[in-house]
């Protein structure tokens, strides 16, 4: 008799900011688990209460749901400490258990959450996915633990997609961020302080970054795809566009505070392979993504 139940899905980190975006875009068919260590969740799919840096609790997991498909979104991301923070240790463990336990109950694929942070040294092109990666010259702990699970991820016998992710934006973003935060002072109608804005960077709207990541869980592509709008732009040119929205461009106060040490003056994605091999391109423009966020914080506030 042939097996015709929809695919078992499990979701890592669902109610954190791209996660729950992820989850709005799963199949409608699709059984859908999804892990939280709060209390409760969307109305979406069956959750479960877990600390996935238990090996013993996420492998019991596992085995009893015996999920066909894992997209792996969770990790320690308390903003400006995630770059330093020793988590990033307890949770590439946490991955690497997880990922070993999903390919021994005879997982089918597995999409995990990457970063740009992973890209080390600094460019005068957009990066690529098949640049070489020499991990001492990873700068953060954050991106050195990433790629550390990419490296595990690839020792497996299983299909797998590792996404590269650059700048997001938009609905649930940490406060303190900079499309946030500058929106809220705007709003008060206080000076937004900031660097002097001469990086160039690649903002992707975070309803498209997970409608990309659900897009990539029900495909056969294979390996690390960079993930982003293709709007390369610099902090200034997004700070002024939201002081121009808001209708208060004489708040804006570029070179108020110090560029960060180190920072690369460019860091943006080749999504060729997103592009053309995906078949996904951004349905919202960062014009169109910023006006939202500008709607969403006016009506908070």
């Amino acid at each position: 008799m042939t097996d015709t139940r929809s695919d078992r899905i499990l979701l890592t980190g669902a109610t954190g900011f791209i996660g729950r975006q992820v989850l709005r875009n799963l199949p409608a068919d699709a059984d859908i688990h999804c892990t939280t260590r709060k209390t409760g969740g969307a109305d979406v799919g069956t959750w479960h209460n877990i600390d996935l840096r238990s090996s013993d609790a996420c492998a019991a997991l596992i085995d009893t749901l015996k999920p066909d498909i894992l997209i792996h979104c969770a990790w320690t991301t308390a903003h400006g400490a995630f770059w330093h923070d020793p988590q990033n240790a307890a949770w590439l463990e946490a991955g690497m258990a997880l990922f070993d336990a999903f390919v021994r109950q005879g997982g089918r694929r597995i999409v995990a959450c990457g970063t740009c942070a992973e890209y080390s040294g600094h460019s005068t092109a957009p990066r690529r996915e098949d640049e070489t990666i020499e991990p001492g010259q990873i700068p953060f702990p954050y991106g050195r633990a990433k790629f550390a699970l990419l490296q595990h991820l690839r020792s497996l016998d299983v299909s797998h997609a590792w996404v590269r992710i650059f700048n997001a934006y938009g609905e649930s973003e940490d406060p303190r961020r900079l499309v946030p935060s500058v929106l809220r002072a705007l709003t008060a109608g206080e000076p937004a302080l900031c660097s002097s804005g001469t990086q160039i960077r690649d903002f992707l709207d975070v309803r498209d970054l997970g409608s990309a990541i659900a897009r990539l869980g029900a495909s056969d592509l294979e390996g690390v795809v960079n993930l982003g709008s293709g709007e390369h732009k610099t902090i200034a040119e997004i700070v002024e566009t939201l002081g121009g929205i808001i209708k208060r461009p004489d708040l804006v106060r570029l070179g108020a505070l110090r560029d960060r040490e180190g920072e690369p003056h460019l860091l943006v994605p080749d999504i060729t392979r997103q592009t053309k091999e995906l078949g996904f391109v951004p349905r919202i423009t960062l014009l169109r993504g910023l006006a939202d966020a500008t709607k969403a914080s006016l009506e908070k506030n």
